[in-house]
């Protein structure tokens, strides 16, 4: 019943397009091979690992449509489900829009794009241990003001409903405090056609149980272009979480933090570098003593791109662990990751 209402649905979207409402439709294929050690355990396998399909258009003349729905792989298990379907504006209120409905929270970088267009192919571990591997979705109200300063300054801030955190599969329990989230952004244009972006974020959360969980953090982009090549990319994001439990004891803190760098050679051509960090700064031993560790990682990449609508990407992780300054086992995996887009593909701000 369930493909065929996902027919259904495509033939009629097909027909709106046709009839020229402004319907825009746009599918992405993520196929994923990892091979080497992951947890101790072998994982040498290629797999589908996401499909995405997405709709968006403008409703009339003040509001916009967005919906997309993903089948994606998860421990060995297909999920075909709804990923984001929100109304919004940015004519209604001056200097504003607005979105109502599910999506993707709208803090840090890595969490306000579908991971078929992040430039690697896994997340960092601040990424997944925080946010998911996937980031954050829930179903609340964003708003955006663009502050009439000589200088680009905006600001969004959103509430969500937090009945689960992540990328969840169940309905979660009522939380005692709902999701959230702030982020203040500005842009500052660099020498020869670069410019960086900076954005300062917190978010907020109170489980059922009376745990608080909150982040503060700071992403940064810069990119340099020479005409339409890409020449160099500089990506980071650091983050500090504080989970205070419901008995009142200590909280538990922790700083986790990627840079990923890329060169382009030419239109095609990229290789780039990432370092992950990662570490519980709050960590004792039984007699309170502070315990050392460091999550690390260095994952160089290189990105073929035949064209905007196909990229095939090899990677090496190399992912290593210390503790009291002694190596854990680290692990090496290899990663061959083939994207690809049909139909018209909504562009992102920066």
């Amino acid at each position: 019943m369930s493909k065929l209402w996902i027919l259904l649905f495509l033939s009629a979207t097909t027909w709106a397009e046709n009839q020229g409402t402004g319907l825009q439709t746009s599918i992405a294929a993520d196929i994923v091979g990892q091979f080497g050690q992951i947890n101790n355990q072998s994982n040498n396998r290629l797999e589908a690992r996401e499909a995405e399909v997405l709709f968006f258009a403008p409703i009339d003349q003040l509001f916009d449509g967005t919906l997309s729905m993903a089948a994606h792989q998860e421990r060995g298990n297909t999920f075909f489900e709804l990923h984001e379907m929100y109304i919004g504006s940015s004519k209604l209120i001056p200097r504003s829009r607005f979105r109502l409905g599910q999506f993707f929270l709208g803090f840090g970088r890595l969490n306000q794009f579908h991971r078929h267009d992040w430039p690697f192919t896994t997340a960092p571990k601040v990424q997944s241990s925080f946010f998911d591997r996937e980031g954050v979705l829930d179903t609340g109200l964003e708003y955006s003001f663009l502050f009439p300063t000589p200088f680009y300054l905006d600001l969004t801030v959103g509430l969500t409903n937090g009945w689960a955190f992540g990328h969840a599969h169940s309905i979660g329990t009522k939380p005692k405090l709902p999701t959230h989230y702030a982020r203040l952004v500005t842009y500052n244009s660099l020498f020869s056609g670069g410019g960086m972006q900076t954005g300062l974020n917190y978010l907020g959360r109170n489980a059922a149980d009376g745990s608080a969980t909150k982040f503060l953090g700071l992403d940064l982009t810069a990119k340099w272009r020479e005409n339409q090549t890409l020449v160099f990319l500089l990506q980071s994001e650091a983050w500090y979480r504080i989970l205070s439990p419901a008995t009142g004891g200590d909280a538990e803190t922790t700083l986790g933090y990627y840079v990923y760098s890329q060169y382009g050679f030419s239109q095609q051509w990229y290789a780039g570098l990432r370092i992950d960090g990662y570490t519980v700064t709050s960590l004792q031993d039984a007699g309170g003593g502070k315990i050392g560790n460091l999550s690390y990682g260095l994952v160089p990449t290189v990105t073929f791109k035949a064209s905007e609508f196909s990229t095939i990407r090899a990677s090496y992780s190399f992912l290593g662990d210390l503790r009291d300054s002694k190596e854990q086992s680290p692990e090496r995996i290899f990663e061959l990751q083939a994207v690809f887009l049909l139909g018209t593909h909504p562009s992102h701000d920066f």
